[in-house]
């Protein structure tokens, strides 16, 4: 069903639908991209309404939950923007005027609701079993390759680099010269990988993370829909929405989400990484890698 279909049949049935689902009915149809990247106890509270009225209305639409429903309004919002340009060009009013026009803090705002929004749903209840497999067969890995372009790169390093802290079987791919499958190479069952792309997907991963599969690795998936290509070959799907009102994503709810499964990993390599840790501390501190700012009344006049 595509959005449409959604809204005529919301049409049928409005004349069936309580005074309280009808005005859920209403949001749905003048407020879809507040749908698609809210989550739906935001969406409840700025339309004062109960969350439970959503679910009641997808199932009074014949659908199992809300969340089909705002898959729907999702792949909507994504259809009608499909660019940077094209996003820009269908913001909010006063998001893409210029300088003298642009209203602030109206943008803070809708941002911040969204991130927020994104850190609810990926931190739901329902996903730690997600992050719980991924640390259990990153930790259980003979080795681990991590796989991330353009924007999606910054998560990658990010994880590696924190990784490497206390362990050392992970490879960052960073493609340079078109290698990101090079260190794929030689994985094999044992092995793992976590490939981080949202939409637009990048290419080059979904196409990497197909032949880490061939070679019988375990596939990781960070990405923000579980309709994702590449997401029904993953043994384990990670989710966490991306989507802004603004020309391109935020990495803040993935970068949250691999900040607990960094813990949830060492945490699992038990007593060996604290000590590993310690190493890493005494290597720093040798290599004088950091500047401490002078603590406030050290430094006279």
């Amino acid at each position: 069903m595509n959005y449409d279909q959604l809204i005529a049949l919301l049409r049928d049935k409005a004349a069936t639908l309580s005074p309280q689902l009808r005005r859920a009915a209403m949001a749905l149809e003048a407020h879809r991209d507040d749908v698609a990247l809210l989550s739906m106890r935001e969406l409840a509270r700025q339309c004062e309404l109960p969350p439970a009225t959503f679910s009641r209305l997808a199932r009074t639409l014949g659908f199992d939950d809300f969340a089909a429903v705002r898959a729907i309004c999702v792949e909507h919002v994504r259809a009608q923007a499909d660019g940077f340009a094209q996003r820009a060009s269908t913001l909010a009013p006063g998001d893409a005027n210029t300088p003298d026009e642009v209203e602030p803090a109206g943008d803070m705002r809708r941002i911040g609701q969204a991130i927020a929004a994104h850190l609810d749903a990926a931190f739901s209840a329902d996903h730690a079993p997600s992050l719980e497999r991924a640390a259990q067969a990153l930790h259980g890995a003979r080795r681990v390759v991590l796989l991330g372009a353009r924007s999606c790169l910054a998560l990658t390093h990010f994880l590696g680099y924190a990784t490497h802290l206390f362990d050392d079987k992970v490879i960052v791919s960073y493609g340079a010269g078109h290698t990101m499958a090079d260190p794929l190479r030689f994985v094999e069952a044992g092995d793992a990988v976590l490939a981080v792309t949202f939409d637009p997907y990048t290419r080059e991963i979904i196409e990497s993370m197909a032949y880490a599969r061939a070679r019988g690795a375990t596939l990781i998936f960070l990405t923000d829909s579980t309709l994702a290509p590449g997401a029904d070959a993953a043994d384990v799907v990670l989710l966490a929405p991306v989507a802004i009102p603004s020309f391109f994503h935020s990495l803040a709810a993935p970068l949250a989400l691999l900040d607990a499964l960094v813990l949830r990993w060492f945490r699992l390599a038990g007593p060996a990484a604290l000590e590993r840790l310690a190493q890493t501390d005494m290597q720093l501190r040798q290599a004088r890698a950091y500047v401490r700012a002078p603590r406030r009344g050290a430094l006279s006049d």
